[in-house]
């Protein structure tokens, strides 16, 4: 399946599934199970394969969902995986989930930021960082970590298209570039004498 259709799909019934658990009142609830789904899903890839079979009836797809998961999870989101059962969706089960949490993030109005850093953060130098972006931005943030030595210290933030390089790999550069700057303008102006 092409990757429109795909995001077509993990767009309509995230969306569907965002809405109903608005108007009960469960948002955080329903990504908590669809999370918790997932992880046995991805632990469990033959469970996933066996949901998938298509020569398996959709109610006894329901009926194998009900078993596992009913009592665990709330009935909004046991009757979601239903009807994925019965529509051979439960695959796209992944793609649902990732959209559903970016709607919950636009409703909560947490932003996105991916950082780079030198190393890996231990968790105060983390709160660090959200708290920061947190107050510059006046919202929640959520980060996405990455660690790439070759910046050698100090951080990277993209939000987007904007791009806040604060590495000590850019420092230097920009220091270095302003000494030869510096040393051509010095060289070019006549001595006086």
């Amino acid at each position: 399946m092409k990757d429109a259709a795909r995001h077509i799909i993990h767009e309509i019934y995230s969306d569907v599934l965002f809405e109903l658990a608005q108007e009960n009142g469960q948002v955080a609830e329903v990504l908590e199970d669809m999370e918790a789904v997932a992880k046995v899903f991805e632990a469990e890839p033959e469970f996933l394969n066996l949901l998938t079979f298509n020569h398996l009836k959709e109610d006894d797809k329901c009926a194998i969902l009900k078993r596992v998961f009913g009592g665990r999870i709330n009935e909004l989101t046991l009757n979601f995986l239903c009807v994925l059962a019965r529509h051979n969706r439960l695959g796209f089960l992944f793609g649902i989930c990732d959209r559903y949490e970016l709607l919950m993030e636009q409703l909560r109005n947490i932003q996105h930021f991916e950082v780079t850093l030198s190393k890996t953060p231990d968790e105060r130098e983390l709160e660090k960082i959200k708290q920061d972006l947190r107050d510059a931005v006046g919202t929640e943030v959520k980060l996405s970590v990455q660690v790439d030595p070759d910046i050698l210290g100090g951080i990277v933030i993209r939000k987007g298209d904007t791009v806040i390089d604060n590495s000590v790999r850019t420092l230097l550069s920009r220091a270095v570039k302003t000494v030869i700057n510096r040393s051509k303008e010095k060289s070019q102006k006549p001595n006086k004498q």
